[in-house]
C-alpha cells in the first residue's frame, strides 16, 4: 500500500489528533507533516480552520532538495513534525498549501503532475527554512547524507518489518555498523538503532490501535518469532503491554 503524508496546517481554532500513541493539539500558526497512517482520529473544533493536503509519500521524496541539507532538514522534521509558525513564515506557508490544492484541482491531467511537485518544491523549501529558524541544522558533508539519505529510504520502504539491527543495513549500504552510526549521529543527532525503533514503533502502534488486528496477527507482520519476543518488545520500546496500546 503506498504511504501517504498528511500535510496539516492550523489558522484558527484548535484541532485535537492522536500522533504516535500521544494526543497533540493544534492551534493558530501550528502546522503538521507526519505519514498518515501514523496520525489517529482528527478532532477540529467548531470554529477551526484548517488546510489539510494528502499526498503521495514518493511525491515528497521527489521534491525534496538533492543535497545534505535537505536530507538533515527531512530528519529534522521526522524529529518534529508539529512547528507553530508565525508572521511572514506562517503567511508564506498558507499560501503554498493553497497552491498545492489549487493545482491538485484546477491543473489539467495531462500537466498535474509535474505542476503540483513544482509548487510541493516551495512548499517544502518554505517548510524547511522555517523549520531550521526553530531548530538547529547541522553542516554535514554530502557523502553522509548520502548514507542517511539511503539508509532512511530503507525504511520508509518497510525494511524494518523484517530487519532491525543495524548490521543488516549497514551490509547493505557497503560500510560497517560504526561508520553508519557515526554518520547517523553527525547527520540527525541519533544512532540508527532509534530510527529503526521509531518506524517500528510507530506501525505497531498503530496496527494495534488502528488497524484491526489482533495482537498475534500484528507480531507476525512484523516479523516477531513468538508473542513473548513481541510483548518484551512493547514493553521494552513502548513501556507498555499489547493490550494498553
Amino acid at each position: 500500500m503506498q504511504q501517504q503524508i498528511l500535510h496539516l496546517l492550523c489558522t484558527a481554532g484548535t484541532c485535537r489528533l492522536h500522533f504516535s500513541g500521544h494526543e497533540h493539539v493544534l492551534r493558530p500558526g501550528c502546522c503538521m507533516i507526519a505519514m498518515a497512517s501514523h496520525v489517529g482520529h482528527i478532532e477540529p473544533s467548531d470554529d477551526c480552520r484548517l488546510s489539510r493536503l494528502l499526498l503521495p509519500a514518493e511525491q515528497q521524496v521527489a521534491c525534496m532538495p538533492h543535497s545534505s541539507y535537505g536530507t538533515c532538514g527531512w530528519l529534522h522534521l521526522f524529529m518534529h513534525p508539529i512547528f507553530r509558525l508565525e508572521g511572514e513564515a506562517l503567511a508564506m506557508l498558507r499560501r503554498d498549501f493553497e497552491d498545492v490544492a489549487f493545482r491538485l484541482e484546477h491543473t489539467p491531467e495531462a500537466y498535474r503532475q509535474e505542476a503540483v511537485l513544482q509548487s510541493m518544491r516551495l512548499l517544502y523549501l518554505d517548510v524547511m527554512n522555517a523549520h531550521a529558524a526553530l531548530f538547529e541544522h547541522e553542516e554535514v558533508t554530502q557523502r553522509a547524507a548520502d548514507i542517511m539519505s539511503r539508509f532512511i529510504r530503507m525504511l520508509e520502504d518497510g525494511s524494518y518489518r523484517q530487519h532491525r539491527t543495524v548490521a543488516y543495513y549497514a551490509e547493505q549500504l557497503c560500510v560497517t555498523s560504526k561508520h553508519l552510526h557515526r554518520v547517523s549521529a553527525q547527520v540527525s543527532g541519533r544512532a540508527p538503532s532509534y530510527w529503526i525503533q521509531q518506524f517500528t514503533v510507530m506501525e505497531i502502534h498503530h496496527l494495534l490501535r488502528h488497524g484491526k488486528l489482533t495482537a498475534k496477527e500484528v507480531a507476525t507482520r512484523m516479523n516477531f518469532d513468538s508473542m513473548s519476543h513481541f510483548s518484551r518488545y512493547i514493553k521494552g520500546e513502548i513501556s507498555a503491554t499489547h493490550s494498553e496500546v
